[in-house]
């Protein structure tokens, strides 16, 4: 899968987890790529998740949806979908949303894995 937003894309065979690197600004041009992470990874039937936002700075309401709809996706298979390394702007709006009630959010990759 080639998609502009993923820096690096790791699976942990035994543990299942995929973790997503992603970089850029996600805004209207960058959606249908944002939506595909998600589109490619449900349908290599991989519901545990953790993307790792550190080198995004920019994300409007369109993906958070994306985001919210992925979440339930995850769930009701058995999975999860988490969160690691978020800039600081990033954070600012998913806590401002009061998405941090309701995501799980970790400092980095490790730990955001090991709570699967």
């Amino acid at each position: 899968m080639t998609n502009p937003l993923i820096v690096k894309r790791e699976k942990n065979d035994e543990t299942g987890v995929v973790t997503i690197h992603l970089k850029g600004r996600l805004d209207m041009t960058s959606l249908d790529p944002f939506k595909e992470v998600f589109t490619h990874e449900f349908n290599e039937k991989n519901y545990k998740i953790v993307l790792n936002m550190a080198e995004v700075f920019f994300i409007v309401s369109t993906h958070l949806g994306v985001i919210m709809s992925s979440y339930k996706d995850t769930q009701a298979n058995d999975g999860d979908l988490k969160f690691s390394s978020l800039t600081e702007e990033v954070y600012g709006i998913f806590d401002l949303l009061q998405l941090t009630s309701i995501l799980n959010i970790y400092p980095n990759d490790e730990e955001a894995a090991s709570d699967f």
